[in-house]
């Protein structure tokens, strides 16, 4: 702040010494040796002195911002001292009296060197183009006009430039729309000034006696100007009003508004200082900001007493100068609702203008209002940004040891290897720390895990460190030379954690496994290193060793006995799904069952595909409670759908391992018992694939399940192995054709060829035939008009969910009684 008003300072200096140089080359240049215009009457320059005084000291001042441009009478000594006085007296008759009128106004500091300079440059200025204009012509006559008008033009410039050059030095602004309107005004009362002057001069070479009526002008024109200078000020606060709420309407944090609200309540004010002052609440203490050069700087709060102690009352306060305080000042209250919650307060108007009066007092209650509203927002927004801030924070990191959470992990782990794609992640687990918690208590378990992650976060830094759940945690080392490296550096982490903790009191002994994975050898996505190296993590606990890195053998066998384990599970808990794939007849689209299609959505892995989940269920002794789970859903399901009026039927799939359990039967029926079905409800579709794994015990289980009364249907017809010898031998009662001839059916004549032979086929054999992979319109048609049984597909439906399922059913407002229809319910 200091070093940025010293260079504002210096700028101002450098603007001074131009323009006295300039002066001064114009006096010891063109004007050197030159004598007065009208040589019978030439004034000593020391009779200009007062004259130009008293001018500083009838001035009108129109502010711009904390500077402003003066309208006096120096048009009148100027045009005098331009006929009468000889130019090198004629500047410094002005410049004399000019300081005798600044000092008059305690215009000190940098003020009088620059308003000195400026008045030498104008007056050499104006002498340089009168003389040049008027060269020998008659000061009184048209010549004589012009080169006076000339001249305040000039003159006016020369000052507008000056002053707009250091109002921006001062403020960093340039108020163009306000410069040229009063420099305007300055003009115009130039142009009348310099009529007078030149009346003057007229009546002093022409009349002399006429000269007391020039009073009278002056008397007259001296009213004209405190007037005007009077509405100007009026229509200038009512700018000042909109300009200020414009300002700081574009500010939304508190900081940048309180900032916005002094810097503008200061320059509209025409003040040196403004101050906010914020009381304190129950949430947060006291603010003191004051405005000081260019920059906000924050003031310890007091709470004692001061002169605008009084508008915490609720008034705007006006302190006249040579009071108790020293200089000038107003306050007003800041208010929230009918609250007074602050005071906003200007002090120490320039002595060159005028003092703060009950108008300015009018004009500063009004931006009060204003700034009070602002402030009022902006806190509302700065407690919403940190709410959100603090609730990005909670989904980031760990509650308990404040450690980034996997999810921050992962945006960490991503940057670290932009810049280093050589980095190691390491996953950490504490060995036995159940029992830590079982024999001391969950407390005693939380200090312990909020000691491990601080022991990390001073080794490898809070940003590469994280705590991914209970008692597992993740560390990113950079910059590792190789595997051998990062394993080196891992043996050391763990050594350093397996040291006993203290406490409460006691003493806890940890054990510590880990496991490491490295880019880019093990990877180069964030999210495949940490899986990798959970994946070492759970070898190195599996073979009871301190640091396992990461094998992408030894990681399928251990994905695939985790995926068994989390099966296994998942269908204790019941938390596979089962979704349900409407058949219709596909020329009057009654909807006459589904197929059961179960689903796993595992935790981490997201959705798991039947043909990575069943196979596995078949290899570990798992498919006959998944097939207990399914056929118990799937039952109640249908179950449910008579009960509200629907005659449908249910099929669920019998892998390869189900079709030779000789205890399938009885499951089957203890299931039917359970769900309270009649065995033609439920349909089980098997593959010619299954069937002819093991042919004679697969038709001996379908022997049983036929007698049972259960309707069989032989899936994906047409791919298998089997010969129409063998599908004689089984004792279905359903055929389903394949979707890789029913896709292409319309298109391919091979494929429709098949499709009418396989419809033939089951018609000749007395079976329903269900077509599946209908997904358009026209493979629906064709079907239709070669009598295909029942349709299955995506153009009916997809997959559903048990209750978008029971939805699409009502809105296809299938309303039947039980056992309508031509044929009996099936899937």
């Amino acid at each position: 702040m200091a070093e940025s008003a010293r260079r504002r300072g210096v700028a101002v200096a450098l603007l001074t010494a131009l323009l006295a140089a300039g002066a001064v080359a114009l006096v010891a240049g063109p004007l050197h040796g030159v004598g007065a215009a009208v040589g019978s009457h030439e004034l000593p320059w020391w009779a200009l002195v007062p004259l130009f005084a008293a001018t500083e000291l009838l001035t009108v001042h129109l502010l711009i911002r904390r500077e402003s441009i003066s309208i006096s009478f120096a048009e009148i000594p100027l045009v005098l001292g331009l006929a009468f006085c000889a130019p090198a007296g004629y500047v410094l008759a002005s410049v004399l009296g000019s300081a005798i009128g600044l000092a008059r106004h305690r215009r000190f500091g940098l003020d009088l060197p620059f308003n000195l300079a400026l008045f030498g440059l104008e007056a050499a200025l104006a002498q340089t183009v009168y003389h040049a204009v008027l060269a020998d012509g008659d000061p009184t006559g048209s010549r004589g006009i012009a080169a006076v008008l000339l001249t305040i033009l000039v003159g006016h410039a020369v000052s507008a430039t000056a002053l707009a050059a250091v109002i921006f030095l001062t403020t960093g602004r340039f108020e163009g729309q306000d410069m040229a309107r009063t420099v305007a005004s300055a003009v115009i009362a130039g142009v009348a000034n310099s009529s007078v002057g030149l009346l003057v001069v007229v009546l002093v070479v022409t009349h002399p006696g006429a000269l007391p009526l020039v009073a009278v002008v002056v008397a007259t024109l001296a009213a004209a100007y405190r007037a005007y200078s009077v509405l100007s000020r009026g229509h200038a606060r009512l700018e000042s009003l909109y300009r200020f709420t414009d300002r700081i309407g574009g500010a939304v944090r508190t900081d940048r508004v309180a900032e916005a609200v002094l810097t503008e309540v200061r320059d509209e004010l025409a003040a040196e200082s403004a101050e906010l002052v914020l009381l304190p609440t129950a949430e947060q203490p006291g603010t003191h900001l004051r405005l000081a050069g260019g920059s906000v700087v924050p003031v310890p709060f007091d709470p004692t007493p001061a002169w605008w102690t009084p508008a915490l009352d609720g008034e705007a306060v006006l302190l006249p100068p040579g009071g108790t305080a020293p200089g000038d000042g107003i306050a007003a209250p800041l208010r929230v609702e009918d609250t007074v919650v602050g005071v906003l307060l200007v002090t120490d108007r320039p002595p060159h203008l005028d003092p703060f009066g009950e108008a300015d007092l009018r004009l500063f209650a009004s931006l009060a209002n204003h700034a009070s509203l602002s402030l009022h927002k902006a806190h509302l927004v700065d407690r919403l940004a940190a709410e959100a801030a603090a609730q990005e924070h909670r989904s980031l990191h760990d509650p308990l040891t404040g450690l980034p959470n996997r999810r921050h992990v992962l945006r960490l782990l991503r940057a670290r290897l932009a810049e280093q794609p050589r980095t190691a992640v390491v996953m950490v687990d504490l060995d036995g720390f159940k029992d830590v918690n079982d024999a001391f208590g969950h407390a005693t378990g939380d200090l312990l895990l909020s000691e491990v992650g601080r022991r990390l976060a001073d080794r490898f830094g809070a940003t590469s460190v994280a705590r991914l759940g209970n008692d597992e945690f993740a560390v990113l080392v950079p910059g590792v030379a190789d595997v051998e490296d990062a394993r080196t550096r891992v043996v050391g982490l763990v050594g350093a954690l397996s040291v006993p903790f203290a406490v409460h009191g006691l003493t806890v002994d940890v054990r510590v496994s880990a496991g490491l994975a490295v880019a880019p050898e093990h990877g180069d996505d964030a999210a495949n290193l940490l899986q990798h190296a959970d994946t070492a993590l759970y070898t190195a606990k599996q073979r009871r060793r301190d640091v396992e890195v990461y094998d992408s053998a030894a990681d399928r066998a251990s994905h695939r006995v985790r995926m068994t384990g989390d099966l296994r599970d998942a269908i204790a808990a019941g938390t596979l799904t089962v979704h349900y794939q409407p058949k219709t007849d596909p020329a009057s689209g009654r909807v006459s069952g589904a197929e059961a299609l179960v689903r796993w959505e595992h935790p981490e892995h997201g959705a798991v595909s039947p043909e990575e989940f069943i196979p596995l269920a078949e290899q570990t002794g798992l498919v006959r409670p998944l097939t207990t789970l399914v056929l118990d859903t799937a039952l109640a399901a249908c179950a449910r759908w008579r009960r509200q009026g629907h005659a449908l039927g249910v099929a669920v799939n019998l892998s390869t391992r189900s079709l030779t359990d000789t205890g399938l039967p009885a499951q089957v029926a203890e299931a039917l018992r359970r769900a309270g079905l009649p065995p033609a409800a439920l349909t089980l579709e098997i593959t010619e694939t299954a069937v002819m794994a093991d042919l004679a015990r697969s038709v001996a289980v379908l022997q049983e399940l036929h007698a049972l009364g259960v309707r069989l249907s032989v899936d994906d017809f047409g791919t298998g192995q089997s010969s129409l010898a063998y599908l004689k031998l089984l004792p279905v009662h359903e055929m389903k054709i394949d979707r890789a001839f029913v896709l292409g059916l319309a298109d391919d004549q091979g494929d429709a060829a098949i499709v009418r032979a396989a419809l033939s086929l089951g018609r000749a054999m007395g079976l329903e035939v269900v077509a599946e992979g209908v997904e358009d319109a026209a493979a629906l048609v064709l079907l239709a008009e070669w009598g295909c049984d029942l349709v299955q597909g995506y153009h009916v439906s997809r997959p559903l969910p048990p209750a978008a399922f029971e939805a699409w059913l009502r809105a296809r407002h299938v309303r039947e009684p039980v056992g309508a229809g031509r044929r009996t319910p099936t899937a």
